[in-house]
């Protein structure tokens, strides 16, 4: 029925009421379906006015046919029912087409809606929230979506049938009909007290699973499974696994129950209508008072009676809850990147390269956001940056040190506009950064981070996501660069080598040589290094190094580090200390000066040189 087969793919809130709204919300997606949906619900109304006619064959044949000994009644009938047949699975067919275009295509609609949406989303949104509730809402939130259509399909279906129904059977035998309408109030009253148990149950049911899910995601991934097995952890993982399980069984067990005690208790109230039909038609026949033929009819529209009774009864809680998964797609639609991209974009067509820091502050705020792992940890915003002035002239290197979480890494994100500075601004060329165009700022920065992300994909893919017209030349030349392309030619695969989840079939120098190369192949006018050479040995650092100088000539380059070979060469050096600017100069000059500088290159440069 259903009530139960919706039952069974929605998590969402039953609790839910039908508003404005929520109608609004779902029309907009809807409305592009428009047309075809009239198409369907007009297919649906003619596919229920035949479903109506094969009873009255029946009662042809038996009434007429058989008692005339007529042949060719008979086989105008059977012919009839035939037509009735093939028409019928014809438009069966046809409205299933239109159903499943429709259906997916809405889901379709949504995910890219919400992906796309997502995207746009600013960095901050997704460092407070969970990864797997965001990809849930696209992979599974928006299938209760597609129910909208099919529930409204079915109104209709349901309106018209028990219509027409009524009217043949009140013509057939107004006291059957009433017969069998007297257990339609137990109908309903067996569907609000029994089936509104059941999404209670179906939502405990994709909890559980939706944990369990989340739980081995996170343990089955490369970083979970190595974390598990430094740890020795696999008696500890498997019995939390093995008791989220049981939860998930448990409530599967519930679920089935409580949906076989619905179905089993529908079965036995329509049985019991259908009993009084053939009691009181059956009594009529005997007396010769109703035919044979109306008896049989009567038997078989009251089989059909009680379907649509039931989904009209419950149509309200259905429709409520396959309208939530439009609220909730409206949810992450509306909200807002304060990343914005200003109304007329400008693009730098010729960068020089030029950056410029002006009285620059910046603070973290939380955004609030329904995939939140936690609350906040911080009451009020925290400051980060504090009137930070900078330049970085055209081609010039400029190298960030200080403490940890002084704030390095927050002033290079500005620069990317993964974050804006809540006072001050940023502009590069003498334009400022919010003025261009966001896909203008990615091309004219590329960044190489200590933590490379690689795709599970080929390593020429990889390297072509920074530029995907790339040809082979060009990939040999960003490798070269990179002192990775004779590693990458020992591999069996060469280029087309699969570097696995993350890239963990290769090392973490190769991880990172490849990040290099690919930033390398995009050739951008201002390059940020944030610990890129972390993962390099010796050898292969002073390799990379060569090829940064080369690489970086004619470039802006903002380098976060602390080892001393990376920024002992920079134009100039900004020393970083809560926030603030507290030292700027080069390298010589800082030592001089004896002050912070000089206490970070003794106490960590110093000592990692030497390590």
């Amino acid at each position: 029925m259903m009530h139960m087969r919706f039952a069974r793919v929605s998590n969402l809130d039953s609790t839910a009421s039908i508003t404005k709204e929520s109608a609004k919300r779902a029309w907009t997606f809807i409305r592009k379906y428009k047309r075809v949906l009239i198409v369907f619900v007009l297919l649906i109304g003619a596919g229920n006015l035949l479903a109506l006619t094969p009873p009255l064959i029946t009662k042809a044949i038996v009434d007429k046919a058989i008692p005339r000994s007529s042949i060719s009644e008979l086989y105008l009938l059977t012919g009839l029912f035939f037509v009735v047949n093939v028409s019928s699975t014809g438009i069966g067919v046809a409205t299933r087409w239109i159903s499943a275009r429709m259906g997916e295509g809405l889901i379709f609609d949504l995910r890219v809606a919400l992906f796309r949406h997502f995207l746009r989303l600013p960095i901050s949104f997704y460092t407070a929230s969970q990864t797997g509730s965001v990809v849930s809402r696209i992979n599974n939130d928006v299938l209760g979506s597609q129910q909208a259509i099919t529930i409204v399909s079915n109104i209709f279906s349901d309106v018209v049938n028990l219509t027409f129904v009524l009217i043949v059977m009140v013509n057939l035998s107004p006291l059957a009909t009433l017969v069998a309408l007297a257990v339609a109030p137990f109908l309903i009253i067996a569907d609000r007290s029994i089936g509104k148990k059941i999404a209670p149950l179906a939502r405990a049911q994709m909890n559980a699973n939706a944990e369990t899910s989340s739980f081995s995601t996170e343990r089955l991934n490369i970083s979970g499974a190595l974390l598990v097995k430094l740890f020795g952890s696999l008696g500890i993982e498997s019995n939390r696994y093995e008791k989220k399980v049981l939860t998930l069984k448990d409530a599967g067990v519930r679920l089935a129950v409580a949906g076989r005690l619905y179905n089993a208790t529908i079965s036995t109230i329509t049985g019991i209508g259908t009993i009084g039909v053939y009691l009181v038609a059956g009594r009529f026949a005997v007396e010769h008072t109703l035919s044979i033929g109306t008896l049989i009819a009567l038997a078989q529209y009251s089989s059909s009676l009680y379907s649509p009774i039931t989904d009209l009864a419950s149509v309200r809680v259905s429709l409520s809850q396959s309208l939530v998964s439009f609220d909730r797609v409206a949810e992450v639609l509306e909200l807002e990147s304060d990343i914005v991209e200003a109304a007329n974009p400008k693009r730098i067509e010729s960068p020089r390269g030029k950056v410029t820091y002006n009285g620059v502050s910046f603070t973290y705020k939380p955004f609030v956001t329904p995939f939140a792992v936690g609350e906040s940890t911080h009451s009020q915003p925290e400051t980060t940056l504090k009137n930070v002035d900078l330049t970085i002239e055209a081609g010039t290197m400029c190298a960030l040190v200080g403490p940890s979480g002084a704030g390095k890494s927050t002033i290079a994100a500005l620069l990317s506009r993964l974050y804006d500075p809540t006072e001050g601004s940023i502009s590069i060329d003498g334009i400022d950064i919010k003025d261009l165009e966001l896909e203008s700022l990615g091309d004219l920065i590329g960044v190489v981070s200590q933590e490379t992300f690689l795709f599970h994909d080929s390593i020429a893919s990889n390297l072509r996501y920074a530029k995907p017209e790339a040809t082979l030349e060009e990939l040999i030349e960003a490798t070269k660069g990179a002192q990775i392309y004779q590693r990458i030619m020992e591999m069996p695969d060469g280029f087309d080598t699969v570097v696995g989840e993350r890239g963990y079939r290769l090392s973490g120098g190769e991880r990172q040589r490849l990040a290099i190369a690919r930033v390398f192949l995009k050739r951008p006018a201002i390059v940020i290094l944030d610990e890129a050479t972390s993962h390099l040995d010796t050898e292969n650092e002073l390799a990379v190094q060569m090829a940064l100088n080369n690489l970086l000539q004619g470039r802006t380059s903002l380098v976060i580090a602390h080892r001393l070979s990376t920024i002992v060469s920079a134009d100039q050096i900004i020393v970083v200390k809560a926030g603030e600017i507290v030292e700027r100069g080069e390298h010589r000059e800082l030592l001089s000066r004896g002050g912070v500088y000089r206490d970070l290159f003794e106490s960590q440069i110093l000592v990692g040189d030497e390590s």
